[in-house]
């Protein structure tokens, strides 16, 4: 049986209150003044710090991503070395240093800038307004277009969902018939992103009733998503999860089934594999 679909699953006694939506959407500032101001300086020690980064030890590290953004190559640790020494308006309050950073993602075309903004969030994911910062950010999706993006962007929309749960879980449901394929995979990665760092989590059934929609999906990276999913969910209902293994295992893709059985002891997978012989005989 499904816990009550009215109420969380406690995994401590954290205790959020969540509001309805307010009518306010992202402040798009057509005069761009903050992304004139601050890019290029930006954009300069970015490509400054190349001289001084590791070589990458993927041969060509754009098409490992999958970005067509401009990318100048850096790695994450440099990246995130070049973010903590600061690009000059560390001293306003957080909800100013927002503005600017949600002006750069919506204007840039720069790969590592905008890895810069999610660094910024996930920096202060948990000292922000989190209405302010789901408000600003739940517009970012569009500039989406690989796999590094995307897990940084499902980072802080699952911390969000907890604390902003009647705001949060219905746009997941909406880009869950997205027809960007980047707005399915969140509405499916976002629900948990990894289950050890989340506090609370939704009912199990409010979790599979995305995912049993996505099941057919023909998109490489939703397929991933999925089984990431049901890997994340298995770790905090195993029994549900292998149920819903045991009954959905012919629907599930070879790309999701790998991350999705990756917890389960080699009987388990084994009598899934079986399952999904038999299921393929018959068709």
């Amino acid at each position: 049986m499904y816990p009550d679909d009215a109420s969380f699953k406690l995994i401590s006694l954290a205790n959020t209150k969540c509001e309805t939506e307010p009518k306010t959407k992202v402040r798009y500032l057509s005069n761009m003044d903050h992304f004139k101001t601050h890019h290029a300086r930006i954009l300069r020690k970015l490509k400054a710090g190349l001289a001084t980064d590791k070589k990458s030890k993927f041969k060509d590290p754009k098409k490992y991503i999958g970005t067509s953004h401009r990318f100048i190559g850096l790695s994450s640790p440099k990246q995130r070395e070049i973010f903590e020494a600061g690009h000059g308006f560390g001293h306003l309050s957080l909800s100013e240093q927002l503005l600017i950073w949600n002006e750069i993602w919506l204007h840039s075309s720069s790969f590592e800038a905008l890895s810069q903004c999610l660094l910024f969030v996930s920096k202060h994911l948990k000292s922000m307004d989190s209405r302010e910062l789901w408000n600003t950010t739940k517009g970012w999706t569009v500039k989406i277009d690989n796999w590094a993006h995307s897990d940084g962007l499902s980072a802080i929309y699952s911390h969000l969902l907890e604390t902003e749960t009647k705001l949060v879980y219905p746009q997941l449901k909406r880009w869950n018939n997205s027809k960007n394929p980047w707005e399915r995979r969140q509405s499916l990665v976002a629900l948990l992103e990894y289950s050890k760092k989340r506090e609370k989590v939704l009912p199990v059934n409010k979790l599979f009733s995305l995912v049993k929609e996505l099941l057919n999906d023909k998109d490489y990276f939703v397929q991933k998503g999925l089984g990431w999913t049901l890997r994340e969910v298995g770790n905090v209902y195993p029994d549900e999860t292998w149920e819903f293994l045991l009954r959905h295992c012919s629907k599930i893709s070879a790309v999701a089934f790998s991350p999705a059985v990756e917890k389960l002891n080699l009987k388990k997978k084994e009598q899934l594999k079986l399952l999904r012989k038999r299921s393929s005989r018959a068709l």
